[in-house]
């Protein structure tokens, strides 16, 4: 007996009218499933039409911010993932327009969620202040990797900083021409001593300055770091339950850490900044942490088109997808 002959033996049992009204068949077949989605983004991905990744982008993360019913219509959700870019005035004005169209009466909470490595602490700290001001009574930062320097800056004027398992702040550590502005100072110190216990290598030292280095750069190197410490403790004054500890952990996340990618964990930040402001195992964390598996995944198929996506913003709106430029060998 073949397989048709089998199907065509088994003889289906009637429906009466009062079993269709107690339970009534469903429409299977227009119902949308993550299998669907996930082939059209496999489509846009072969055809390699940003317009069309974007759109896959947007219906993935709506269906994902559905399953948070109790957050999504609290919070005013932006998200700004730019592993591989830093934080600058673009990101401001695109924050600050997110915030006005979305949320333009202050009627909800915003939570920004944060993967970033740093940039210029100016638009991180006015970031933050939007932020702020813009939530109806709570701002939180949810970090599901890395926030750091001035991703961490942001983070200091939150109500409450999430932080994962995976997640980390960093030192606040403004750079210049990509190296770190206090080492630049603290190489200059160095330079001093060698001199001094070796005078005659004081001309090649100092010729050495000439090249790379000019006298407003120096003095901007010393501005810029107190210039973070000053932003840091402006964030951190409103927060009552670390109000007599402000100028020192300002001055500990700004001169105490040597390492730009320093990792100050969940544990580590907590010890720091408190358990009322840093928290854990949260549902705003679990939220970030699968928006960052979307975009991780999103981010692993582009590479084969040289693309890769980026959040500034509104995670439905602001997509950005770039091209990668690869060096030839």
């Amino acid at each position: 007996m073949n397989i048709d002959d089998a199907l065509g033996a088994i003889e289906p049992e009637p429906i009466t009218v009062q079993e269709l009204i107690e339970d009534p068949p469903t429409d299977t077949g227009s119902q949308e499933t993550p299998e669907d989605q996930q082939r059209r983004f496999f489509d846009a991905v072969m055809t390699g039409n940003d317009e069309s990744i974007k759109a896959s982008f947007r219906e993935r993360t709506e269906s994902l911010l559905k399953e948070f019913p109790a957050l999504h219509p609290a919070y005013h959700v932006l998200a700004l993932f730019e592993p591989l870019n830093s934080i600058d005035d673009a990101d401001l004005d695109t924050v600050f327009s997110s915030l006005r169209r979305s949320n333009p009466n202050k009627e909800r909470n915003v939570c920004l969620i944060l993967l970033s490595r740093g940039g210029s602490i100016e638009p991180a700290y006015q970031i933050s202040k939007l932020c702020k001001q813009w939530s109806a009574t709570k701002f939180i930062v949810a970090i599901p990797r890395y926030a750091k320097s001035a991703a961490t800056l942001i983070a200091l004027g939150a109500d409450e900083i999430h932080i994962g398992p995976l997640g980390q702040l960093g030192p606040i550590d403004p750079q210049l021409g990509g190296l770190p502005a206090l080492g630049v100072s603290q190489a200059l110190q160095t330079i001093a001593q060698l001199a001094e216990k070796y005078p005659g290598s004081s001309v090649m030292f100092a010729e050495y300055l000439k090249r790379v280095l000019t006298v407003e750069q120096i003095g901007y190197c010393d501005r810029i770091a107190q210039s973070a410490s000053q932003y840091a403790h402006r964030l951190l004054s409103s927060k009552a339950s670390i109000s007599d500890r402000v100028e020192f952990i300002a001055n500990r996340l700004v001169q105490e850490y040597k390492d730009h990618s320093f990792v100050i964990d969940f544990e580590e930040s907590r010890k720091l900044l408190g358990e009322d402001l840093v928290k854990g195992d949260s549902s705003e964390l679990e939220l970030a942490e699968r928006l960052y598996q979307l975009f991780d995944e999103f981010n692993y198929w582009l590479r084969l088109r040289d693309k890769r996506i980026l959040l500034t913003g509104d995670p439905l709106e602001n997509i950005i997808i770039l091209r990668i430029n690869r060096k030839k060998s």
